[in-house]
């Protein structure tokens, strides 16, 4: 729902960013926009799909399958810490920094889990 909305309403905005000529639409969703540049109004949108891949889509899969989970998990933080180095959405170098390293904390906390997840299931073999 709040995926839908929020990228409808960032469409809605394109052309008036693009122009610089902020409208009632735009001022009124200057929170989903105001902190990444121009080119890149709509990562909000981005963030928010990350987050619901990682809170809700994941459980779809089997708990049988926990490790599948966190792989799909693993490679999800990875590709958006990737795409955030890569491409610095943020206006701000600090909060570009700090998307990063947070990014990095939680790809280094499902590693961490899946090298657990890994070492217990050869321990219980054993």
């Amino acid at each position: 729902g709040s995926l839908v909305l929020f990228t409808s309403l960032l469409a809605a905005c394109y052309k008036p960013l693009q122009a610089k000529t902020p409208n009632a639409l735009t001022r009124a969703t200057a929170f989903l926009h105001r902190e990444y540049e121009k080119t890149w109004y709509w990562w909000e949108a981005v963030e928010l799909a990350r987050k619901l891949v990682l809170t809700g889509f994941v459980l779809l899969i089997p708990e049988e399958r926990a490790f599948v989970r966190l792989v799909v998990a693993t490679l999800i933080c990875s590709c958006y810490a990737v795409a955030l180095a890569v491409v610095r959405p943020y206006k701000r170098v600090e909060d570009n920094v700090l998307a990063v390293a947070t990014s990095l904390v939680l790809l280094l906390l499902f590693l961490s889990t899946n090298w657990t997840t890994i070492f217990l299931g050869i321990q219980e073999r054993y």
